[in-house]
C-alpha cells in the first residue's frame, strides 16, 4: 500500500499541478480575443496572481483571484479547477479535510464542464488538461483517504486525458508534466515486474518528458522542475535536487513546499546539520501559523531529533523529543502519528541512556 501512497503523493505535487505553475507572464497565450474562450489567456493575470499566492501560502488572496474567474466565465472549467486545486493545497498543508466538500464540488464541476466542451466537437488540448488534472487531484485525495482502487481509476483517467491532449497537439508541452510523472513513478514502483511485457521501464522516458516540459511548456515550468526534484531525491542524485529546490524557494520565500524538498534531500544524504537547519525553518513557519499543524510539527520534530541523534548531539535530541512529546495532540493526530511518536520515544530513551540520565 505504501507504494501506491507515494505514487499519488508525487502525482499530487506534479501531475495535478501541471497547469498550476506559470513560467513567465511574458510567455502567456495569445492576446487575440478569439483565443480567449478555450485557452484562458484573458484571465492569465488572475491565474498567475492566484498561483503565486498559493505557492506563498496566501490562500485567501488566491481564492479571490480564482473566484473572480468563475464569476466572469461560469461555463469555463478553469476557475473551478484552480479553486479545487487551491483547496487541496490548503488541506495538504494543514493535514486536514476542512475544505473537502468545496474541493469535490469544484473539481466535479470542472470535469463536467470540460467533458461538455469535449463533446461539443470543438475540444482543445486545454480541455483535456483540465480533465486530466481534475482526475489527478481526485485520485490523490482518494489515496490519502485510503481509497486505493478509486485513486487508481482516477489516475488512469488522468493519463488518458493527457494522452488525448498530446494527440490533438504533439507540441502541447504542458501535458508532458502529467505524462512524464505517470511514466516515471508507475515504472519506479513496478520495476520488479519489468521482465513482463506489459510492465515496461519508462523511467527514462518520463524524465525526458519532464525536462521537455520544464524547457518548453507555457505554464508548467515550475511543476516540471518540482517533479524532477523529487525524482532526483528518490534516485539519490542530491546535488541537482538541492540546486533546483533552493532556486525555487528563493522565488517563493513565504511557502514551505520547497523547504520540505530541501530538508528531505539533506536528511536523506545524511547532511544532519543542513537537515536540522531546514526542518527548523519549516517548524518555525508552522508555529507562526494560527492554525497550528501538529501533524507536520511531529514530522519536523522527529527528523530534527533523529538528525541530532545521528550527529552525536544527544542533549539537543533529548530537548527536541521532550518538546514533541509534550504537544497537546487531539486523538486523530495522535493516532495518525502513532508510529512517529513511538520513534521519538525511542530516540529519547536511547539518548537518555547514552548520556547516563537513565
Amino acid at each position: 500500500m505504501k507504494s501506491f501512497f507515494f505514487i499519488f503523493i508525487f502525482i499530487s505535487l506534479v501531475i495535478s499541478s501541471s497547469v498550476a505553475f506559470p513560467s513567465d507572464p511574458a510567455d502567456s497565450l495569445l492576446d487575440d480575443p478569439a483565443e480567449r474562450s478555450s485557452d484562458f489567456s484573458f484571465y492569465r493575470n488572475l491565474i498567475i496572481e492566484g498561483i503565486n499566492a498559493t505557492l506563498n501560502e496566501n490562500y485567501l488572496y488566491a481564492e479571490g483571484r480564482f473566484r473572480q474567474i468563475i464569476r466572469e466565465e461560469p461555463e469555463d472549467p478553469a476557475g473551478y479547477f484552480f479553486l479545487g486545486a487551491l483547496y487541496q493545497a490548503e488541506m495538504m498543508d494543514y493535514e486536514g479535510d476542512f475544505k473537502e466538500e468545496e474541493f469535490y464540488s469544484n473539481l466535479e464541476t470542472a470535469i463536467r464542464l470540460a467533458k461538455k466542451r469535449v463533446k461539443s466537437g470543438n475540444e482543445t488540448p486545454w480541455d483535456y488538461l483540465y480533465l486530466g488534472n481534475s482526475y489527478g487531484y481526485l485520485g490523490v485525495y482518494k489515496a490519502r483517504k485510503g481509497g486505493w482502487w478509486p485513486a487508481f481509476k482516477n489516475a488512469l483517467k488522468a493519463k488518458s486525458a493527457f494522452k488525448k491532449a498530446v494527440e490533438l497537439n504533439p507540441n502541447f508541452y504542458d501535458a508532458y508534466v502529467g505524462l512524464g510523472s505517470y511514466h516515471y513513478w508507475t515504472s519506479y514502483f513496478t520495476k520488479s515486474f519489468t521482465w513482463l511485457p506489459f510492465f515496461a521501464d519508462e523511467r527514462k522516458k518520463g524524465v525526458e518528458e519532464l525536462k521537455l516540459a520544464a524547457k518548453e511548456s507555457l505554464f508548467s515550468k515550475v511543476a516540471a522542475l518540482n517533479a524532477l526534484i523529487w525524482i532526483y531525491i528518490k534516485e539519490k542524485n542530491y546535488s541537482p535536487a538541492i540546486a533546483l529546490a533552493d532556486s525555487l524557494q528563493k522565488e517563493y520565500p513565504d511557502g514551505k513546499i520547497f523547504l520540505w524538498a530541501l530538508a528531505t534531500a539533506y536528511y536523506e544524504k545524511y547532511d544532519w546539520h543542513k537537515a536540522i537547519e531546514y526542518y527548523t525553518l519549516i517548524k518555525k513557519k508552522l508555529k507562526n501559523n494560527p492554525a497550528e499543524n501538529y501533524y507536520n510539527l511531529i514530522e519536523c520534530q522527529y527528523r530534527i531529533a533523529d538528525s541530532y541523534f545521528d550527529s552525536g548531539d544527544f542533549t539537543e535530541c533529548i530537548s527536541i523529543c521532550r518538546e514533541a512529546l509534550g504537544y497537546d495532540l487531539d486523538k486523530k493526530t495522535r493516532e495518525r502519528q502513532k508510529e512517529k511518536l513511538n520513534k521519538i520515544k525511542e530516540l529519547l530513551d536511547k539518548s537518555l541512556r547514552i548520556t547516563g540520565r537513565k
